[in-house]
C-alpha cells in the first residue's frame, strides 16, 4: 500500500483539534446551540484532557474499535463502519498521528494553562477501506489474527475479511468481497465477540431472541458458514455479548426482555443457560465482563442504570449506578485496572467510575458538529494507554 495515495485529512488548531488558549471566549453562535451546560464544559475543556480530538465524519456510523497499539507511540487507528441508506457501505481503519503536540503547564494560582507550543496538529487519513454492501451495526477484529475482521450487517449476516486484502481509497472495480459469508441469523443484530481464548470462535446476537457460535478455523475452506450452535433463552432481541477472561467455555449474553444470562458452552443443552437474573426491568443493552476479576460483570440498561453484579451471588446486585439521565448504550471496564469502569448514554455523556473508593468522576461530552447535541452510542477505551476514549 503507497501512503501516498492516502488521504490524509489535516486537523488544524482553529478546528478538529482544539486549543484552549487562556483568553479565548465561547459563544453560542459558534457550534449554533445555546446551551448552558455546553458552554461551560467547552470553556473548561482546557483543564479536563491532556489531548482531545474531535473529527467529523464524512458518513454516519454506530461502531468504533481501537486496532492495537502500532510501533510509533503517536500513532493509533480506529476501526468504524458507516450506515448509509439504500448506498454502498464501507469499513475503514483509520490512522491518527499526532505531531508538535504542546505540553500544557497549569498555573494553580491563576487557575491559567500554558502551552509550550501554540502550534497543535494531528493527521488523520483513511488506511484501509472496505467496501459493505449493507449497514455495518458493530465490527470487531480477531484477537489472534489481527487483521481479520468481522462484521454484523443490517442483512442478518455476518461476514469476515482480511484488511490486507483491501486498499485505502475506493476504486471504481472494487467490489464487496468478503472472505467468508456466515449465514443463519434469522433478524439483524449488533452482538458480536471473539473468543479471546480459541481461535476462529466468535459468538453474534440478533432481534431473534438467539446466539450463534461460529468456528472460522474448522471450516476455513468454505465461502459460506452455518453456525455450529444456537443458544435460544431470551424471549426478545439479544442486545450484547461478551466472553468471560479467564474460562474460554464461559460466556454471557443481555437482552431487550431485561435478562442476563450466563452460558457455558460444555454443556449440551442450548436453551437452558449456567445462570441467569432479571438484571434490570428494561432493555439491558449492554454487558461487560471485568478483565481482572473472574466473578464481576456490569450491565448497562434503557432504565438509565449501570448495575454492578458478582458471580456467586446474582440475587442482587453488588451496586447500581443511578447518574444518567438516558438509556445506557454501553459500559465497559478499563483494561488497566479492576476497579475502572466507563459507561455511555443518551444523554450525551461519559461517566467514568473508580469502583475501589466508590468515588464518581463524571465527564460530560457533547457533539461539536452539526449545530446540535447528539446522544453517544458507544464508547471503547484504548487498550494500551490509561483513560483514552473514543466515543461515537
Amino acid at each position: 500500500m503507497d501512503e501516498n495515495d492516502q488521504e490524509v485529512i489535516e486537523i488544524g488548531p482553529d478546528s478538529s483539534v482544539h486549543n484552549f488558549s487562556d483568553d479565548q471566549t465561547v459563544s453560542s453562535d459558534e457550534f449554533k446551540i445555546n446551551d448552558e451546560d455546553y458552554l461551560t464544559w467547552r470553556k473548561n475543556a482546557r483543564l479536563l484532557y491532556n489531548k482531545f480530538i474531535c473529527h467529523e465524519l464524512p458518513d454516519p456510523s454506530i461502531c468504533v474499535q481501537w486496532l492495537p497499539e502500532m510501533n510509533d507511540e503517536r500513532t493509533y487507528r480506529l476501526l468504524i463502519g458507516t450506515i448509509l441508506e439504500n448506498e454502498e457501505n464501507a469499513i475503514y481503519i483509520l490512522k491518527i498521528k499526532l505531531r508538535d503536540y504542546p505540553e500544557y503547564v497549569i498555573n494553580e494560582d491563576e487557575l491559567q494553562l500554558q502551552t509550550e507550543n501554540e502550534e497543535m496538529y494531528a493527521e488523520m487519513h483513511s488506511q484501509v477501506t472496505i467496501l459493505h454492501k449493507s449497514q455495518v451495526n458493530r465490527i470487531r477484529y480477531c484477537p489472534h489474527k489481527q487483521f481479520i475482521i468481522a462484521s454484523q450487517a443490517s442483512d442478518g449476516n455476518i461476514y469476515l475479511f482480511d484488511y490486507r486484502n483491501h486498499p485505502s481509497k475506493r476504486g471504481p472495480f472494487d467490489k464487496f468481497e468478503p472472505l467468508v459469508t456466515m449465514e443463519g441469523q434469522k433478524q439483524e443484530g449488533i452482538g458480536l465477540a471473539w473468543n479471546p481464548h480459541e481461535a476462529g470462535i466468535l459468538l453474534s446476537s440478533s432481534r431473534d431472541c438467539c446466539i450463534y457460535e461460529w468456528n472460522v478455523i474448522s471450516d476455513n475452506d468454505h465461502q459460506t458458514l452455518n453456525p455450529t450452535r444456537i443458544f435460544s433463552s431470551h424471549s426478545a432481541g439479544v442486545e450484547d455479548i461478551d466472553w468471560h477472561a479467564f474460562t474460554s467455555a464461559i460466556f454471557c449474553s443481555v437482552g431487550c426482555d431485561g435478562n442476563l444470562f450466563i452460558w457455558d458452552n460444555r454443556n449440551s443443552e442450548n436453551s437452558r443457560p449456567a445462570l441467569s437474573v432479571c438484571a434490570h426491568k428494561q432493555d439491558v443493552n449492554c454487558v461487560s465482563f471485568n478483565p481482572f476479576s473472574e466473578y464481576l460483570l456490569a450491565t448497562g440498561s434503557s432504565d438509565k442504570t449501570v448495575a454492578i453484579w458478582d458471580l456467586r451471588n446474582l440475587n442482587e446486585s453488588l451496586s447500581t449506578l443511578l447518574d444518567h439521565t438516558g438509556e445506557v448504550n454501553e459500559v465497559r471496564w478499563a483494561p488497566q485496572s479492576e476497579f475502572i469502569i466507563a459507561s455511555c448514554s443518551e444523554d450525551c455523556t461519559v461517566n467514568v467510575y473508580d469502583m475501589s473508593f466508590h468515588i464518581v468522576v463524571t465527564e460530560i461530552l457533547y457533539s461539536l458538529y452539526a449545530g446540535m447535541l447528539t446522544n453517544l452510542g458507544l464508547l471503547r477505551l484504548f487498550p494500551m494507554t490509561q483513560y483514552c476514549i473514543c466515543g461515537k
